[in-house]
């Protein structure tokens, strides 16, 4: 998906380009004869013509194929800190790290509700929910992951868009051995029809 994803970016990124040329090639093929226009411009109206043309099947298409219903994650090692960077560092403090995250919703709370992100720890750490957060994940039995849902930050009767809104919620986790460096992940269910963004975020000693 995030393969595809990069094809379509580069495809619409030089789609200018493209049209320009199938713009000319397609004048060539045929012209169309306007009465008012004199035959010597005729060449740059057609070419002119066509590129309207073909720009406004391309943005079309592009609002077709490309979502207007996001999620976005961002990851951070400490409350209420969010810079916008690839990758977060979380160092435990003892054999306990909190790690934080906020979740931002855009689009139709429709196509949100049944969507759920999980969360994948490394091995030898796992996850201990925190009283004020519990009612927006579950951990699995092992607590090796956490499913966060999307229809627990947003009322659900909503039927405006929303608009980068959402909240920040936390989780502990805890080591079993003295020495980790892991990434946690983090995946959607569902992917059709809605984008996501996610930072990276890896857990120190």
């Amino acid at each position: 998906m995030a393969y595809l994803k990069k094809i379509l970016k580069l495809s619409f990124g030089l789609s200018p380009i493209a049209v320009v040329i199938s713009a000319y090639l397609l004048a060539g093929f045929y012209k169309f004869k306007i009465p008012f226009i004199d035959k010597g411009s005729l060449g740059e109206f057609n070419v002119a013509l066509y590129s309207a043309i073909l720009m406004l099947l391309v943005n079309l298409l592009q609002h077709l194929l490309t979502p207007s219903t996001s999620i976005e994650l961002e990851f951070s090692s400490q409350k209420g800190v969010y810079n916008n960077i690839d990758m977060i560092s979380c160092p435990f403090n003892s054999d306990i790290a909190t790690v934080y995250f906020f979740i931002k919703l855009t689009g139709n709370p429709k196509k949100l509700q049944d969507k759920k992100l999980k969360l994948l720890l490394p091995p030898d750490v796992t996850a201990q929910s925190l009283p004020d957060f519990s009612g927006f994940y579950s951990l699995d039995n092992d607590g090796s992951s956490l499913d966060v849902y999307m229809s627990k930050f947003f009322n659900n009767n909503r039927s405006t868009f929303l608009e980068k809104e959402g909240k920040e919620i936390a989780f502990n986790v805890i080591k079993s051995r003295e020495d980790i460096n892991g990434l946690i992940s983090s995946e959607l269910n569902k992917e059709r029809r809605v984008s996501f963004k996610a930072n990276k975020l890896r857990l120190t000693r």
